[in-house]
């Protein structure tokens, strides 16, 4: 399991595909076949989780692969139509119905947002006649009475939305002009979409965010999700607070359509390239300096690491995010340094057993280091005293047996951690409305 997978809520870098895509045999993502695909296919918006995005498919004479599958560019601009649901009385609110062009308008949404981000060729045209649109989007309004599954017209729904027959819709019709090139079939018709569940209707703004996933997957994630649960295309995140598109998001569906679709990714049962060291031996050296937009905090993470921000602040990976030898993630969270210092800060911030723990000064200001080991790794947290009424976590996070060449790395971060010189003291919340 690597760090940031276990920060992100459990994921495993070997996650297998799931059970319902095709090909023979297991295939184990990894960064080396992301190397070597990347060497081939050349620059790509990083960090990404592009692989996951691939679709398994049986290749030419039954071998396995990961293969793109996304529209064409010819398909774009791509005609939709909406059907409005027709909304049973039992589930309106007597006082305060609500008007179905409503979820019309947060799916036109969707829509919009997507193809602001991927930019071209993605584009969209709202159609009036279904009959003329390449994908019509059905919104739907059924009884649901127990439990977040339920059938509807003979398929078990789980969630709030999908794409019927979603992992057949890529289909390898053909070799193609280059071996890491074959011809394929990629249309999905249709999305479902679901405006109740058994606490009644939806919000226009929960139905845009379900939109939002649906349309991930007509684009080519059809199937298959992120590995990373802040991002919109996490397996959940139609049931989660996550709304909008992360960084990881739009990297991946920018790197999908720089990509011929029919491309092979890579082979299954093909010999790895030799891995590379699990851990980096040469001198820590820092990149260039970061500052975040809503926090006043500047520093330096380690060259060649990726690194995503995040609400709170940032996450660096050695490796990629869904496969690494080690995570730097900092955070700034509300609360008082000796808050955190006590029993109940110590349980929020910890998930193993302690090792060391001591208070120190950086750069001037109040700090602790807590280092905490569970079965497969050790954790380092770097307790800072910022603002009034805010602290800077630092986590850096490796395998026990990498942590003593990850500690200089880990520590260097720390000490590069400044406050931009026009950034004002952020001040409590009761000082900034003057109380």
């Amino acid at each position: 399991m690597t760090p940031v997978g276990r920060r992100f809520g459990g994921l495993a870098a070997t996650l297998l595909l799931l059970s319902c895509v095709q090909g023979p045999g297991p295939y184990t993502h990894s960064r080396y076949d992301y190397a070597s695909f990347r060497a081939w296919i050349g620059a790509l918006p990083e960090p990404n989780y592009l692989p996951w995005v691939a679709h398994r498919e049986r290749l030419a004479g039954g071998a396995g692969a990961l293969v793109i599958c996304r529209w064409p560019d010819s398909a774009f601009p791509l005609r939709y139509h909406v059907v409005p649901p027709v909304i049973p009385d039992a589930r309106q609110n007597e006082f305060h119905p609500r008007d179905p062009l409503e979820y019309v308008a947060s799916v036109h949404q969707a829509f919009t947002e997507w193809q602001d981000v991927i930019g071209r060729p993605v584009r969209f045209v709202p159609v009036d006649d279904p009959a003329a649109a390449s994908v019509v989007v059905r919104i739907e309004a059924p009884l649901v009475e127990e439990g977040s599954a339920h059938l509807f017209e003979g398929v078990r729904v789980l969630g709030l939305g999908m794409l019927p027959g979603e992992e057949e819709r890529c289909s390898v019709t053909g070799e193609g002009e280059t071996p890491g090139v074959v011809e394929i079939s990629y249309a999905p018709p249709e999305i479902l979409l679901f405006v109740t569940d058994p606490q009644g209707l939806l919000t226009p703004r929960q139905v845009r965010r379900v939109a939002m996933h649906e349309i991930g997957h007509l684009l080519g994630a059809s199937g298959q999700h992120s590995p990373l649960r802040g991002d919109l295309m996490f397996p959940i995140a139609e049931d989660s607070r996550v709304e909008n598109l992360s960084e990881h998001d739009v990297n991946s569906f920018r790197a999908l359509y720089r990509i011929p679709p029919g491309t092979v990714y890579a082979r299954v049962g093909i010999p790895r390239a030799t891995p590379m060291p699990e851990a980096r031996r040469a001198p820590p050296r820092l990149g260039h300096a970061r500052a975040h937009e809503q926090f006043p905090i500047e520093l330096r993470f380690p060259v060649e690491w990726q690194v995503l921000r995040t609400p709170r602040g940032w996450i660096a990976v050695d490796g990629l995010f869904w496969d690494n030898d080690a995570s730097i993630q900092v955070m700034a969270l509300r609360g008082s340094f000796d808050s955190y210092l006590g029993p109940r800060g110590r349980a929020l911030l910890m998930r193993g057993e302690l090792v060391s723990s001591e208070q120190l000064e950086v750069d001037g200001r109040r700090s602790a280091r807590i280092v905490s080991r569970t079965r497969n790794a050790v954790e380092e947290i770097t307790l800072m005293e910022w603002d009034p009424g805010w602290v800077l976590v630092v986590i850096g996070e490796t395998a026990d047996e990498n942590y003593e060449v990850y500690k200089p790395w880990f520590r260097f971060t720390v000490l590069s951690i400044d406050r931009p010189e026009d950034a004002p003291d952020r001040g409590t919340r009761a000082d900034r409305e003057g109380r």
